[in-house]
């Protein structure tokens, strides 16, 4: 018999802003927030910004890997014993824009195609040494991923979790989620191109 739990959504939005113009860079500026619901908390680690670095009209492909330092790294807090999906949703089309402008969306001299990748680590530790989890972390194909917040070992089903009720406090763990990826910078127009990434995370139905 299927049991349910409380809904909880994580909202996170992430502003990518690029500057760019031909023969030369401008300063670059990255935003990122997140907005958290109960029973579950996310905190951005440093780097708390997916920073592409000042980058030029025509430069092509520039990424940021996995085991980079600029890669995002955000920790996931909830119940140990529950699952969470986690859904990342790139900017329209997958570009950032010129100004942010929607109305760019056509214009191949207003637009950076953007690829967002993400990978997570599960094995229920704090504080864990950043490094060591981007070696273990799994990469995820496309854009939505389902993980236990403390991955179970193998084996036949432990006893059911004791369930929520007043006075009782379930035990936590701690996942973390790694968001990278790359810009391919066309002969573009020089400005500021931007665009919002969301990451929405919710506990997944039994």
């Amino acid at each position: 018999m299927k049991q349910s739990f409380t809904y909880i959504t994580i909202h996170a939005m992430m502003l990518l802003v690029l500057l760019v113009r031909p023969g030369g860079v401008l300063a670059q500026q990255v935003d990122f927030g997140l907005y958290a619901e109960e029973g579950i908390t996310l905190t951005p680690l440093v780097p708390d910004e997916l920073d592409f670095g000042d980058r030029m009209s025509g430069e092509g492909v520039f990424s940021i890997d996995l085991q980079e330092e600029e890669a995002v790294v955000i920790e996931i807090e909830g119940v140990a014993y529950l699952d969470v999906t986690v859904t990342v949703t790139p900017p329209t089309n997958n570009f950032i824009l010129l100004q942010g402008n929607e109305d760019f969306l056509g214009d191949e001299n207003r637009r950076i195609p953007l690829t967002v990748k993400m990978a997570y680590y599960n094995q229920g530790q704090k504080n864990i040494d950043i490094p060591t989890a981007k070696q273990q972390a799994v990469e995820v194909s496309g854009h939505m991923a389902t993980f236990q917040i403390r991955r179970r070992p193998g084996g036949p089903p432990g006893p059911p979790p004791t369930p929520p009720h007043a006075g009782y406090t379930p035990p936590t763990a701690t996942a973390y989620l790694f968001l990278y990826g790359n810009i391919n910078v066309g002969a573009v127009n020089a400005g500021p191109y931007s665009g919002i990434i969301d990451v929405h995370v919710e506990y997944s139905g039994y």
